[in-house]
């Protein structure tokens, strides 16, 4: 029987999925892309509507981040039906990745590499209106060294 409360666990679940070692892409991790990136633009948060599959700022979405959003937003109703519920359950779906690039310390097991702190929010609000969040926060680097 299909239940509402499995996406308390289905918000934790997939943002911790879409953060972890598991996103990588060619030639490093998702995270590592995505601050790269951020770095670059100056464009530090990244939102994401899961369920159009659509994501902003422009400015952040390169081919690489493009793609593993399109992955991993995909996977999502898979998870929400193996978690025991459905996807008639869910009204949205959003993820929110903000970097913090004002801070910065150097990688404790390797100082080339630099790290920022980031928050990852992921919040699905179901057909009844009430909303299922977490949030995720940590450190990364990009896989590329500091200059």
């Amino acid at each position: 029987m299909t239940s509402h409360k499995p996406l308390k666990s289905v918000s934790h679940n997939f943002g911790h999925s879409f953060i972890s070692l598991m996103n990588y892409i060619n030639d490093d991790y998702f995270m590592g892309h995505l601050l790269k990136q951020a770095r670059k633009t100056k464009c530090n948060k990244l939102t994401v509507d899961i369920l159009r599959n659509r994501a902003e700022p422009i400015e952040l979405l390169t081919n690489q981040i493009k793609s593993s959003i399109e992955h991993w937003n995909k996977w999502f109703p898979t998870l929400v039906e193996s978690s025991g519920s459905t996807m008639g359950y869910v009204s949205s779906a959003t993820m929110t990745i903000e970097f913090d690039l004002q801070k910065t310390r150097p990688y404790s097991v390797n100082t080339e590499y630099i790290e920022s702190p980031f928050e990852c929010e992921i919040i699905i609000t179901d057909d009844r209106g009430k909303e299922y969040r977490h949030k995720h926060e940590g450190w990364w680097f990009p896989e590329t060294k500091s200059k």
